[in-house]
């Protein structure tokens, strides 16, 4: 799914390895999408996901188009899961781009 908005925070970083000894790297991001409502007030829905960056390099950019509000677009996966009879939803966020011109 492709959402437009705004990355409001960008969190701690956490490091695996993968199946074949490789090592990876994510960090939480909140998101912001915008939306008109019913009443014509504008609101936004808050999402708390994930992302793998390749390298600190990228953090620090996503950092910066937090710092600067600039709006984004973003490719989101939503995953369903059960833990112990609660259900719990997953967000991977997937590639991050600037709109330009909005």
């Amino acid at each position: 799914m492709v959402l437009k908005g705004f990355i409001k925070e960008v969190g701690d970083g956490r490091s695996w390895l993968t199946k074949d000894g490789e090592t990876r790297q994510s960090v939480k991001l909140i998101v912001a999408v915008p939306y008109v409502s019913k009443d014509g007030e504008e609101r936004s829905d808050w999402l708390m996901g994930e992302i793998i960056v390749p390298n600190a390099e990228f953090v620090d950019e996503l950092r910066r188009t937090c710092a600067a509000g600039e709006r984004c677009e973003f490719q989101v996966g939503f995953r369903l899961s059960e833990w112990n009879g609660k259900k719990i939803q997953n967000i991977k966020v997937y590639g991050v781009t600037r709109v330009l011109g909005v």
